[in-house]
């Protein structure tokens, strides 16, 4: 059997959800709700000019988006949701994977439920088996999808979004096959953004979740997709790595949504070991006492967040240099120290003192390690040192519920008031059984 066959046949077999699964489906909800509602007022005047585009026709009345009044078509509705929940660096991801997958995966199942009238049990099966899909099919690929240039968000996303989409349509394992097979055509997204103009990063989570639903859409009336699509010799991973680590296209004894991590700062996840790295010393050193400081990190933290001068609020989130030296000034770091950018005499002088320095011993996939070193020569030359080897928010170093949920406090206290947060709280905690989906996303205006 084929590699692409039998990924949509163990993906058609994720029919039982415990109680451990449906609860975190629901933590992730509730966190893309943080990230969106952030990065809808965050990423503004980029906001802006899309919906422009967007919403500019008059479309079909199918699936909510985010704080509109009035209904769009799915495809536009899986769009604008992903746009919104990435605006602000905060939706979750995968190490493994080397991505993010809620940021495309729900805003396309919740739009393609809307127009569908889904049950409860299906938008969590099939949000489900998009975060399976997308979190096996990347972490093959990698590292050579990343060194290639690709983002996976988006790249991967829509593979993802395709399968997850094709489970509301209750397609079998061929239509789920076929539905990955026609988004292998379809799927986009480079890292370019971190060159420049990072604004427009969110247009690739976007672009996934659009052509994801597309591919379902497409499959559910019988079109089939090419065969062999992710391993033949004109398949997808020929096109997007040099090397396919079988092993993870196998999955594993639980399901992989359970391997995702969370944010607690608004920046490139590579950032964050040396946010926590610089939260813990802040009370340790004297800012003024400080000569020198190397950062010893893993190379695609360089590569993907080492801008050092932001000229933009854009620009925080992919620099290393910037969100440390705020985090050890102030001993915290958030949404303000992006949208406020706070390069002071004293932020630049430390940033000034930074000497970035790869170290590939500070990245271990196998081990779930992404993390740093930090060496701080003060003026009396004594060195202090401090290592974080997996930042919070990882499986492997938690936070709880009650941090995502003050997480959403938080991110939409500019947007929407508690009462409206409360709502969509509930709504969060009514999905599940075979009851009709209520979109969270309709509760708020």
């Amino acid at each position: 059997m084929n590699e692409t066959k039998k990924i949509a046949l163990d993906l058609s077999n994720i029919n039982k959800l415990y109680e451990k699964d449906v609860n975190q489906i629901r933590l992730l909800i509730t966190d893309y709700f943080a990230a969106a509602l952030a990065g809808y007022q965050q990423n503004k005047e980029f906001n802006e000019n899309v919906e422009k585009v967007f919403y500019s026709e008059n479309q079909l009345t199918e699936s909510y988006v985010l704080l509109q009044n009035r209904k769009y078509d799915a495809k536009t509705a899986a769009f604008m949701n992903a746009i919104y929940g990435h605006g602000a660096e905060l939706d979750d991801g995968n190490k493994q994977a080397a991505g993010h997958v809620g940021v495309h995966v729900i805003p396309a199942v919740f739009a393609l439920a809307d127009k569908l009238c889904s049950t409860n049990n299906d938008v969590l099966i099939a949000i489900a088996t998009g975060y399976e899909a997308y979190i096996r099919i990347s972490s093959a690929a990698q590292p050579g999808l990343v060194k290639r240039g690709y983002h996976s968000t988006g790249v991967v996303g829509t593979l993802a979004c395709a399968a997850a989409c094709a489970r509301l349509f209750h397609l079998d394992s061929q239509g789920i096959e076929d539905a990955i097979a026609l988004a292998t055509t379809m799927t986009g997204g480079l890292l370019s953004y971190g060159d420049s103009r990072p604004a427009i990063k969110p247009l690739n989570p976007a672009k996934a979740a659009e052509n994801g639903l597309l591919a379902a859409m497409l499959a559910n009336t019988g079109i089939k997709g090419p065969s062999e699509a992710l391993e033949g010799k004109n398949g997808w991973f020929k096109a997007v790595t040099d090397f396919v680590n079988e092993d993870y296209l196998e999955g594993s004894d639980h399901l992989l949504l359970h391997d995702c991590y969370f944010k607690l700062y608004p920046s490139c996840r590579h950032t964050h070991c040396v946010i926590d790295a610089a939260i813990s010393l802040h009370n340790v050193i004297k800012i003024h006492s400080i000569k020198a400081i190397k950062i010893y990190i893993y190379p695609n933290a360089i590569k993907l967040a080492g801008i050092k001068m932001p000229k933009d609020q854009n620009e925080t989130k992919f620099s290393i240099y910037y969100t440390f030296a705020c985090a050890l000034v102030n001993g915290c770091y958030g949404i303000t120290d992006m949208i406020s950018m706070k390069l002071t005499p004293e932020i630049i002088s430390i940033i000034n003192k930074i000497e970035l320095i790869a170290d590939e011993s500070m990245e271990n996939r196998k081990k779930g390690i992404r993390g740093t070193r930090i060496e701080i020569t003060l003026e009396d030359n004594k060195v202090v040192q401090k290592t974080v080897s997996i930042p919070r928010g990882d499986p492997e170093n938690p936070i709880e519920k009650k941090d995502i949920i003050r997480k959403l406090y938080t991110c939409a206290q500019d947007t929407i008031n508690n009462d409206e947060i409360d709502k969509v709280l509930d709504a969060i905690d009514c999905i599940n059984g075979k009851t009709k989906f209520i979109n969270p996303i309709s509760v708020i205006k």
